[in-house]
């Protein structure tokens, strides 16, 4: 059976993609075999993490140029990257039976995968709520700003609305340390009950260090580092195994995997 989950965000900025990244190679040091889904097409940026260069891309499939097995990267071991598009105005605007065929044209790697980690695009977009709900586990992002908890409700709202979502888990990021990351959360968590009958949950949280930004700004993820900061690692330990532990949502509708997935 694959699982699959997405990172989503109601904003851009939140660290989403880096946490995405750094999850599955954490996943992949431990023993599975992990693919990254690379949804955002307006700033598709995966690639960039884990300094891949693509030169071919899910674009490319939707345009008929190329085949899915084409397009997938094997950056490190035991992950698999599928990078989105490159920003073009077509791949921006996919429809509802294109994102229907990204999703379908991954079936075949059922048999080679543990977990697919989708990474979608930021905010309430079509795309990021059709990618979103077709997943067993709905991660959200967030920090401590009231821009970045109205806008991660936004995304909630509209996913549990027009697609049934109701299970979401919350990690917060670039928290000062985890009294204040589990004080924002239940912020956060109080907004959200108060106007919804949805489960939420934390299943961790990430400090605001230099360390991740230098990982970014060098294109080597950090938890590949030998000289891993040890609460960074002490935190993406505890964010994996919160997701291994968790049970998927299942739910009606085209979902990735739907065959492994029960329905």
């Amino acid at each position: 059976m694959v699982h699959s989950l997405a990172f989503v965000s109601g904003k851009g900025g939140v660290g989403k993609t880096s946490l995405a990244v750094n999850s599955a190679i954490r996943m992949a040091q431990n023993g599975l075999k992990v693919a990254i889904l690379d949804a955002d097409f307006g700033l598709s940026n995966a690639n960039i993490m884990m300094n891949v260069k693509a030169d071919k891309t899910i674009s490319d499939v939707l345009a008929g140029t190329s085949e899915m097995e084409e397009v997938i990267y094997d950056p490190y071991p035991g992950v698999k990257l599928i990078p989105g598009g490159s920003g073009t105005l077509n791949s921006l605007n996919l429809d509802t039976e294109e994102r229907w065929k990204i999703i379908r044209s991954l079936d075949f790697l059922e048999a080679d995968l543990d977990y697919l980690i989708v990474d979608a695009p930021a905010g309430a977009s079509n795309s990021s709520i059709e990618f979103a709900s077709a997943v067993g586990q709905v991660v959200i992002t967030l920090v401590g700003e009231p821009t970045s908890f109205m806008d991660a409700y936004a995304f909630l709202k509209a996913l549990h609305q027009e697609k049934g979502v109701n299970k979401f888990f919350v990690i917060v990021n670039m928290a000062q340390n985890e009294v204040s990351a589990v004080k924002d959360f239940e912020s956060f968590k109080g907004i959200v009950k108060r106007f919804l009958a949805v489960e939420i949950e934390m299943i961790g949280w990430m400090p605001g260090s230099p360390e991740v930004v230098k990982s970014i700004i060098a294109r080597q993820p950090f938890a590949l580092g030998k000289q891993r900061q040890k609460q960074l690692s002490r935190c993406l330990d505890h964010i994996v195994k919160s997701i291994q532990a968790s049970e998927p949502e299942i739910r009606s509708g085209i979902h990735f995997f739907s065959s492994s997935q029960g329905s």
